[in-house]
């Protein structure tokens, strides 16, 4: 045959290939974030991924992180956590990321539910040690319809080095910086159709991330409990976060042709609409059949409807247990925005405060203790601290810097900057903020809710509706 021929013969072979591109493929990614143990909620959410699925059987369906923490029934159930995995399973998810709250129970607790999950995690900033040899991935790809994509999981990392939560539950573990870890997987683009970043930063963070990943199609985040409609996009990578607490669930669409992205579309799925999932709503029966968790310990007269209300209370009980003259709570310590009149259960206060915090005492100056609250956003990152004892006026800047115009005793007097106090803080505020202080501070062995519990069973009723120390503007 002559080279004309066979040229014009393979012209005509790859012409209707021009002309007929192949059909997109539409690929379906649902994700959800900070579900926190939210066991009531998680029937609703069941029957919103059911419904989902019957749309698209091969959805992908991915946690940002901190799915467990924040409910006692989950908590302190005796295998720690198994409840939040358990409605995990069934549900079908396919992969989660690693949150800060995941060493809340130490090395052992986390290997248990990793290993009992029928679905992987990934974090490629976490290390563990050989010898705690648990199962934690750097990335995953999955295949659909054809259509290769991968997720990268990314964590958080304070100022401290370490995720926020105590140093000691994250003994055998080493972090790096996400920001620098994530270029290191730039190589990923090129083994997929679609690349994800599955991450607990932080919305504001998570921005930043798309910022310097523009070779990524999407972040599916989580940890600040930022509820985006739809999708934020920034420089052609979509941000996604849901709030907290599996009220809500993102569909993100890609429409993927000859290996890459074409179109791309986020919407934000409430769960409150759907009905309850029979299967899910009689594991969570299973779960709260805890008589000790539901016994009433005391009552709450009048309904609290701000955390800063709650908070009070909470700081108060310290206080009066530890013989302090001032005592101070991180803000998201205090796992509840608001509250019923009506019974308060032992299981109330294990969701209140989810964490277990020893109290640390120190003997600070009025000057230290400027800092020192100064500090606790910085580490928090949900505002400003809560206090008894004083009250404070202040305003919380960009990047959680609280700038305190003043501080006044409980008979309202200055607090005298050169004059000692003592003060009772959560262990998790004495091993993070960075603040100066003379005095290293001792711990009480006296856990902070186990002042709570105290203090309820004792008075049987309270009312803190309408107390406010901590008066804060944002601008």
């Amino acid at each position: 045959m002559k080279p004309l021929r066979r040229l014009i013969l393979a012209l005509v072979a790859v012409l209707p290939c021009l002309a007929h591109p192949a059909a997109a493929e539409e690929i379906t990614v649902l994700g959800i974030n900070d579900m926190h143990a939210a066991l009531d909620n998680m029937p609703r959410l069941a029957t919103l991924v059911k419904r989902e699925r019957a749309r698209d059987p091969q959805a992908l369906l991915l946690a940002a992180g901190d799915n467990r923490t924040g409910n006692p029934y989950s908590d302190m159930a005796k295998r720690t956590g198994w409840p939040v995995v358990a409605l995990m399973n069934y549900m079908g998810f396919n992969l989660s990321s690693l949150g800060n709250h995941s060493f809340d129970n130490g090395m052992d607790p986390l290997r248990d539910l990793i290993d009992s999950a029928e679905f992987r995690v990934v974090c490629a900033n976490a290390y563990a040690s050989d010898k705690d040899r648990i199962l934690i991935l750097p990335y995953r790809i999955f295949e659909r319809k054809g259509v290769r994509i991968g997720v990268l999981g990314l964590l958080q990392i304070g100022a401290n080095g370490m995720p926020d939560t105590l140093p000691e539950k994250m003994k055998g573990f080493t972090f790096r910086d996400p920001f620098a870890v994530a270029q290191e997987y730039k190589w990923l683009r090129e083994r997929c159709d679609v690349l994800i970043l599955l991450t607990h930063l932080g919305f504001e963070d998570d921005v930043e991330l798309a910022r310097q990943c523009p070779w990524a199609d999407a972040i599916v985040g989580g940890h600040s409990h930022t509820k985006v409609d739809g999708a934020h996009t920034e420089g052609g990578v979509m941000v996604t976060q849901t709030g907290r607490d599996a009220t809500h669930l993102t569909r993100i669409t890609f429409d993927v042709q000859d290996g890459r992205v074409v179109s791309k579309h986020a919407e934000l799925l409430p769960t409150a609409t759907c009905e309850p999932d029979a299967g899910a709503s009689e594991l969570v029966k299973q779960f709260k059949n805890d008589p000790v968790l539901n016994e009433q310990i005391a009552e709450c007269a009048r309904e609290l409807t701000a955390r800063e209300e709650l908070a009070c209370l909470y700081t108060d009980a310290v206080r009066e247990s530890t013989g302090a003259d001032i005592a101070i709570v991180n803000i998201g310590g205090i796992r509840l925005s608001t509250f019923p009149a009506g019974p308060i259960r032992l299981g109330d206060v294990f969701h209140l405060d989810p964490f277990g915090n020893d109290t640390v005492l120190y003997t600070l100056t009025g000057e230290e203790l400027r800092a020192l609250i100064t500090a606790i956003p910085l580490i928090d990152h949900h505002g400003a601290p809560s206090v008894s004892g004083m009250s404070y006026r202040a305003t919380l800047h960009k990047g959680n810097v609280l700038d305190i115009s003043e501080m006044l005793q409980a008979d309202g007097k200055p607090i005298d900057p050169a004059k000692r106090y003592t003060v009772a803080v959560p262990s998790f505020v004495a091993a993070s903020a960075r603040f100066p202080h003379a005095d290293p501070g001792r711990a009480l062995n006296l856990l902070g809710r186990d002042c709570f519990i105290r203090f309820l069973r004792e008075r049987k009723s309270v009312d803190y509706a309408g107390t406010h120390r901590a008066h804060v503007t944002q601008d």
